[in-house]
């Protein structure tokens, strides 16, 4: 019987740890759970009861979780989602050979797929505003992609965001030349989205989110990461390297088929009719 440890900082994440799972539904498998609830600060120290525990892999929520982990022993391999970007964040050395006694499958969805969500969504648009938390490394890293994939097909007017206050002021930086508000992955934004839809309305302007809540809170649409999905996948990785094969071989996953997310009700609100196309590989309509 395996021992693998799981290393979760939020229950944001249980669709993943269910996906997981059901990947190893076949093995014979003893799980050590931790959640911290979303301190940080406390990953390390579960991270080493499961060194201590000496389970044979971790399976780790969260870039925290997964620095916590690898960095608590230098042999007990890694599986870890939804990393945003691993290699920028250390976690990996390249997505080919990521090294560190770990892999996992990345939670970036596409620019490129976005990029071409938007435009089958809104093929009128053509100027986007991009709020942003310039603080945020996630953000910076999504904005960058964001802005190469857009070339040729959107102007993008940058509304960086830096605190609550900054969102207070977002009205006046919102202008009528903008069709629609691209909202990158950020922390910030997505804690304050009420906010920030509250500006949008006045304008009539359509949200496109990355955080899959948003598109619940008002949002017009948006791509996301199946967490289940991802999950799963890192489950076949683990069969892999309890089969004998060493993590850090094995590439890194990245979102191959992201959900399509539709909010009805918005969409009705602003007068825009939702792409047949779209609505038929919705993974969900909000109404």
């Amino acid at each position: 019987m395996y021992k693998i440890g799981i290393l979760q900082l939020t229950q944001n994440l249980d669709t993943a740890v269910h996906g997981f799972k059901q990947a190893l539904a076949q093995e014979e498998v003893e799980y050590l759970y931790f959640n911290v609830d979303g301190t940080v600060e406390k990953l390390p120290a579960f991270a080493q009861k499961l060194v201590d525990e000496n389970v044979d892999l971790i399976f780790a929520c969260t870039t925290p979780a997964a620095k916590a982990a690898i960095a608590a022993s230098d042999h007990i391999p890694v599986v870890y989602t939804p990393v945003f970007d691993p290699v920028s964040v250390g976690l990996a050395q390249s997505m080919e050979c990521p090294g560190n006694h770990a892999t996992g499958v990345s939670g970036m969805v596409s620019a490129t797929d976005k990029v071409a969500f938007i435009e089958e969504l809104l093929p009128e648009a053509k100027t986007l505003g991009m709020p942003f938390d310039p603080n945020d490394e996630n953000a910076k890293i999504e904005v960058a992609n964001f802005k190469k994939a857009a070339e040729g097909h959107f102007t993008l007017i940058e509304l960086p965001i830096a605190s609550e206050t900054d969102i207070s002021e977002l009205s006046e930086l919102l202008t009528d030349e903008m069709d629609a508000i691209f909202m990158p992955i950020g922390k910030l934004l997505e804690d304050n989205f009420a906010s920030i839809v509250y500006y949008t309305d006045d304008l009539d302007l359509p949200i496109i989110a990355s955080h899959a809540p948003n598109i619940v809170g008002g949002a017009i649409g948006g791509l996301a990461a199946n967490h289940e999905a991802l999950g799963y996948e890192c489950g076949l990785k683990a069969i892999e390297i309890l089969s004998g094969k060493d993590a850090g071989t094995i590439p890194v996953g990245s979102v191959k088929t992201p959900d399509v997310l539709l909010n009805q009700y918005t969409a009705d609100n602003l007068d825009i009719e939702l792409p047949s196309s779209l609505v038929e590989r919705a993974k969900e309509i909000y109404n």
